[in-house]
């Protein structure tokens, strides 16, 4: 067990600091040196400091230059092997050290410090915000730009300190930032410990403008790079700009276009009996996000209509809920023309001082999102994905923060979703984001014949790349001696590219091709098995739908779906996109079901949470307090 060192440096925080103290104190860890700096307090502090003083290792109160010098105190008074700072009014989540000293234990090379996620917390507690960790290689990319985490989330080799010097008091507001930048010029690398650390509270001294006008000095001193230090300064300093100052931002370009379009903004007074709400999506089938749609139009009083960008399928054709916007082409141009269509389609309505907008999927978002502005309408959305492959694009990054932050409301369907979403937006406000997971229709438990020498398995759901079909196509040439049938149900842009790929590997009598279908009854108790292979999920709502009738399934790993479905009876786990994993457990609930090893339980009362009627009620509340608050 490693010793871990941490130092508190605290100056007036009588209505905090022992929440401080105690989430120190409370970490269950025996090997833990507790050094406390106090700046002089005047305001109580010391009284409750006092109280606590037997379990810190070193303690002083006296004037210091400010942060960083009370922090260079504590450091020179550690032994630990690690050492980080939980300062005044902070707090460090339970078990935390544990997990250090899991991580580090397992590192052979000690050039290394730590990284985690923490979240930002007000005067009352209350999480207000998150600050999620880059990956590794972002972390060095961008280690000019952005510091790799907050102090809080790092801990560094205590020896560092000695080989580098302690923090440089010269800079205020960015003596951590230097230090970490010299551990990175000196081959130190981050390690992420994986989970959420603590709290950091909002208020100090940092955050202000000072604070990236130092960026400029930090930088010449590490790197020499004058337009390095300019750009990141600029950088940070825009950054704080668009937070503190993006409602206004907002309102200055809604209220320009509205005085040039001749248009007068109106003060929305909403009643329930007559709010609208469209619905934005692709397509009218498919996969979660067209259930969520066709579920929450048939059960909700609100919904006026359900648009879709693509042409409607022969199904709903004529029907009078569904209105096409009838794109064509693909990429940004099919934005464009889709938002020319919507345009038209609101223009016409006469009553939009009760419409509310809600988005589904990356093209919506975008339409909706210009439409929102142009008729002043509310605009809801929700996300459904952990993974979009615009967020890889930097360009894009202005506009979706110009988006997301301009939204009502940001519904996920599912935790892995949300987290995914703030890590790449932080600054999207937390009372304007919420979690209703997908529900779906739970399929009656039925106990199926597993004494068989070959099985039947189901692959539900879009055809889609992200869900990893193709994966499971691969492999299935090494377990053909097992397999009596394989029925892929759904449509999507993958299906030809799959059935390509059946032909290529002469599987086009194992493999059945199935279009998607509303009741899908009788494919889910005509199988044994059930997979799903994705590569990335918002919610895997088939895994509901399969596991609730009683069958064994198969799932990635991925959050969104391994995350939430793997503690469940029946339900096996491979590496997400590892084809030789996916194999191996394969086989094993084969093997499993045919040594009978297999007892697949009831588990309906454990789903209802995701239960149509659970997520129809969670959305109606929703809605009614969207509506309530205008």
């Amino acid at each position: 067990m490693i010793k871990i060192t941490i130092v508190t440096v605290n100056l007036n925080n009588v209505k905090t600091i022992e929440k401080t103290i105690q989430s120190v104190l409370n970490q269950d860890y025996d090997n833990l040196e507790y050094i406390f700096i106090d700046g002089g307090s005047t305001d109580g502090s010391l009284e409750i400091i006092n109280r606590y003083k037997e379990k810190f290792k070193y303690f002083k109160s006296s004037p210091d230059k400010n942060v960083y010098d009370a922090m260079n105190k504590g450091i020179e008074q550690a032994s630990g092997d690690y050492i980080g700072f939980v300062n005044g009014g902070d707090l460090i989540y339970k078990n935390s050290l544990s997990q250090i000293n899991k991580v580090f234990s397992k590192q052979k090379n000690k050039l290394f410090f730590s990284v985690a996620d923490i979240d930002y917390i007000d005067t009352s507690d209350n999480v207000v915000g998150s600050n999620f960790c880059l990956s590794n290689k972002e972390i060095i990319k961008k280690r000019f730009i952005k510091m790799p985490a907050n102090h809080l989330s790092i801990f560094v080799p205590l020896d560092t300190f000695k080989k580098y010097g302690l923090f440089d008091l010269r800079f205020k507001y960015r003596a951590d930032f230097l230090f970490i930048l010299r551990l990175i010029e000196n081959g130190y690398l981050p390690i992420n410990l994986k989970i959420k650390i603590g709290a950091f509270r909002l208020g100090g001294i940092s955050g202000g403008y000072k604070t990236f006008l130092e960026n400029f000095r930090v930088i010449k001193l590490i790197n020499n790079n004058l337009f390095l230090g300019i750009y990141s300064s600029l950088v940070g300093l825009t950054k704080l700009f668009l937070q503190r100052n993006f409602e206004n931002i907002y309102k200055f370009i809604v209220e320009t276009y509205h005085k040039f379009s001749g248009q007068k903004i109106q003060k929305k007074i909403f009643k329930s009996s007559s709010v609208k709400v469209i619905h934005l999506i692709d397509f009218d089938i498919g996969g979660g996000a067209e259930k969520l749609v066709k579920s929450l139009y048939e059960n909700l009083d609100y919904n006026y209509k359900i648009i879709t960008l693509r042409k409607l399928s022969d199904k709903n054709n004529n029907n009078p809920n569904y209105y096409s916007l009838n794109v064509s082409s693909d990429g940004s141009i099919s934005i464009i023309f889709g938002f020319l269509k919507f345009f038209k389609f609101l223009y016409k309505l006469k009553d939009k001082n009760n419409i509310i907008l809600h988005s589904h999927l990356s093209k919506s978002l975008y339409i909706a999102f210009l439409a929102s502005i142009f008729f002043d309408v509310l605009h809801i959305h929700t996300e459904h994905n952990t993974y979009n492959r615009r967020r890889k694009k930097k360009y894009l990054y202005f506009i979706e923060y110009l988006i997301y932050n301009s939204l009502k409301h940001t519904i996920c369907i599912s935790e892995a979703t949300q987290y995914a979403l703030l890590k790449y937006m932080p600054s999207i406000k937390l009372h304007n984001i919420s979690i209703i997971e997908n529900g779906t229709k739970l399929y009656q438990h039925k106990t199926r014949n597993i004494h068989k020498d070959k099985y039947n398995i189901l692959i539900l759901g879009s055809l889609t790349y992200k869900k990893g079909i193709d994966l499971f196509i691969e492999i299935l040439p090494f377990i053909m001696d097992e397999i009596n049938l394989v029925r892929i149900v759904g449509s999507g842009p993958e299906k030809q590219n799959l059935i390509n790929l059946t032909k290529k590997l002469s599987l086009d009598k194992v493999i059945e091709f199935v279009p998607f279908v509303d009741d899908c009854s009788k494919y889910i108790y005509d199988a044994d098995i059930g997979v799903i292979p994705s590569r990335w999920e918002g919610f895997g709502l088939v895994a509901v739908e399969m596991r609730s009738s009683g069958m064994p399934i198969l799932i990635s790993d991925i959050p969104g779906l391994g995350s939430i479905f793997s503690v469940y009876n029946g339900v096996y786990t491979f590496k997400k996109e590892s084809k030789e994993s996916l194999k191996n457990s394969l086989k094993k609930i084969l093997d499993d079901l045919s040594k009978d090893k297999i007892k697949v339980r009831d588990i309906n009362l454990d789903f209802e949470i995701y239960s149509e009627k659970s997520f129809i009620k969670r959305y109606d509340n929703k809605y009614k307090k969207i509506i309530a608050n205008k």
